[in-house]
C-alpha cells in the first residue's frame, strides 16, 4: 500500500502507520475531553495529566508485549527495543499498559478509577479502528495467503511494505478495523442506554475487543504460535485471559456496585 507518505530529510519520513495512530489518538483525546468536560468529574489539567500518563503506559506496555511475542527479532540487537520506530507495538500490551498505569495514577490522586476508565473505554475502540488503517497502509499485521479468486484479497506491491509482496492475502487489518468500529458502536450504545454501574462499560469493551482479536488472529499471517499450542498464538492466549478477566469483572461490578445514573451518557 503506502507505508511512506512524505520524505522529510535523509532517513526521516512521515509514515502512514504513525500518522494514522496520531489521528486516532487525537480523535480519542478530543472525544474523551468533551465527555470529561460534560461530566465535570476532573479538571482539564488532571485530564491531560491522565492522557500523558496513559500515553507512556501504552507505549511501554505495547513495546514490552511486542518484545515478548517477537523476541527473536531483538536477539543481538536489544537496544532496538528502545526505538519504537523499529518493529511495532502489541495492541493488547498497549491496553494492559494503559489500564495498569492509569489505574495506579488515579489511585494515588484519589480520582475514581472505574469512572475514568469507563469513559476511555467508549472511545478506545474508535482509536483502534483508525490506527488499524495505518497497519493496512504499512502492511503490518497482514493475513494468510488466499486464492486469487477471493474477492476480499489484498496484494501488497510496495517494496517498503511489511507484508509479503505480490501474494493475495486476507486483509486482516481491515477485519480488525471494522470489528473495532463495531465494538465502538456497541459500547457507545451500551453506555448510553444500558450501563448502570461503574466498570460495566470498561469490561464490555475488554470483552468484545479481546474476542475480536482472538477470532481474527486465525487469519493472521504474522502470528507467533506457542510451541505447546500449535494452533494458538501468544496474542490469542493473552486475548483469552483478558476475555475471562473482563467477563469476571463485569459480573463482579454488576453484583457489587449500586446503580449509578452518572454512568449513562446523556
Amino acid at each position: 500500500m503506502f507505508p511512506r507518505i512524505f520524505h522529510i530529510y535523509g532517513p526521516l519520513w512521515i509514515n502512514s502507520y504513525g500518522l494514522m495512530i496520531a489521528v486516532g489518538f487525537l480523535v480519542f483525546v478530543f472525544l474523551m475531553y468533551k465527555h470529561i468536560k460534560k461530566t465535570k468529574i476532573i479538571s482539564s489539567n488532571q485530564f491531560f495529566n491522565i492522557i500523558f500518563v496513559g500515553l507512556i503506559g501504552g507505549i511501554v506496555g505495547g513495546r514490552i508485549f511486542f518484545l515478548l511475542t517477537n523476541w527473536e527479532d531483538f536477539v543481538g540487537n536489544w537496544p532496538d527495543f528502545f526505538y519504537p520506530w523499529i518493529g511495532g507495538f502489541g495492541i493488547l500490551g498497549v491496553i494492559i499498559g494503559v489500564i495498569v498505569v492509569v489505574s495506579f495514577y488515579l489511585k494515588i490522586n484519589k480520582i475514581p478509577i472505574l469512572h475514568i476508565l469507563d469513559i476511555a473505554a467508549i472511545y478506545a475502540p474508535l482509536f483502534q479502528s483508525i490506527a488499524r488503517i495505518g497497519c493496512f497502509l504499512a502492511g503490518c499485521c497482514y493475513g494468510i495467503p488466499v486464492s486469487n479468486h477471493f474477492k476480499l484479497a489484498v496484494i501488497f506491491t510496495n517494496p517498503h511494505s511489511l507484508a509479503p509482496l505480490n501474494i493475495p492475502l486476507h486483509p486482516t487489518q481491515i477485519y480488525l478495523s471494522l470489528t473495532s468500529l463495531f465494538v465502538f458502536l456497541i459500547v457507545f450504545l451500551f453506555s448510553k442506554y444500558f450501563a448502570s454501574k461503574f466498570g460495566q462499560i470498561l469490561f464490555t469493551y475488554l470483552f468484545l475487543e479481546s474476542l475480536s482479536r482472538f477470532t481474527v488472529d486465525f487469519w493472521r499471517g504474522d502470528r507467533v504460535l506457542i510451541a505447546c499450542f500449535s494452533f494458538l498464538s501468544y496474542s490469542q492466549v493473552t486475548a483469552f485471559i483478558i476475555f475471562v478477566f473482563a467477563l469476571a469483572g463485569f459480573i463482579y461490578v454488576t453484583k457489587k456496585y449500586k446503580i449509578s445514573k452518572k454512568v449513562i451518557i446523556r
